[in-house]
């Protein structure tokens, strides 16, 4: 009784439920989202590969068990621990699932852009750096995952760091470098006296910067 009482004096909510709460409500958003543009899209683009359909329904189941273990994070840190902020200086199990799930999305989606690439220049030295670079994402991103299952303090623990700007960093030069060069071989592309041609390329050219670097921005931000 004196260890609950000694740790919930030195609880500060705002530290851990909080950020919860917020990434939590901002994930129910995203999620809604993606889940209209997944509708959208396999109403629209019926006649699409099955390989590109497969490769959205990959990432739209992907991201609903994400969302589910967000939920249960915040169940577990709201309702299942209240009274005993002690069971709170881990993670719950539904958290550490969740990052793994994070990786295999951003992989994905990454391998995406750099066979778009690779389609639009015919080249493939790119290509195989992003994906180089987005694997080596990954595994610190995995890595993170296997230390943070066997984590024993969610405030004092710090090793972590490293790692994680490791992530995030090559996920965002990942980025940057396909958005660069998918735009480059657009606008190399959009030579030619059919002006509906030229505005469906300069659209092509706004939603990649749209969905590359102003993303990947947003989430280092």
């Amino acid at each position: 009784m004196h260890i609950i009482e000694r740790s919930a004096s030195h609880f500060d909510a705002r530290l851990i439920i909080g950020p919860v709460q917020v990434s939590g409500l901002l994930s129910a958003a995203l999620f809604g989202c993606l889940s209209c543009q997944s509708y959208i899209y396999f109403a629209r683009c019926k006649s699409d590969h099955l390989a590109l359909k497969a490769v959205v329904f990959a990432v739209f189941f992907i991201q609903l068990g994400h969302f589910v273990c967000i939920l249960l994070t915040l169940w577990t840190m709201t309702v299942s621990t209240y009274g005993d902020p002690s069971q709170l200086q881990v993670l719950p199990l539904a958290a550490d699932a969740a990052i793994p799930l994070t990786a295999c999305t951003a992989f994905i989606v990454q391998s995406f852009y750099a066979f778009r690439l690779w389609r639009l220049s015919k080249k493939v030295y790119l290509p195989i750096l992003c994906e180089m670079i987005s694997l080596v994402a990954g595994i610190s991103t995995l890595i993170i995952s296997l230390r943070v299952f066997n984590m024993t303090n969610i405030v004092s623990e710090d090793s972590q760091t490293i790692l994680i700007a490791l992530s995030l960093m090559a996920r965002t030069v990942c980025d940057v470098i396909a958005t660069v060069a998918i735009t480059w071989s657009l606008y190399h592309k959009r030579v030619s006296n059919i002006e509906s041609t030229t505005v469906l390329i300069d659209r092509l050219i706004y939603w990649t910067v749209e969905t590359g670097l102003a993303t990947r921005y947003s989430a280092v931000s």
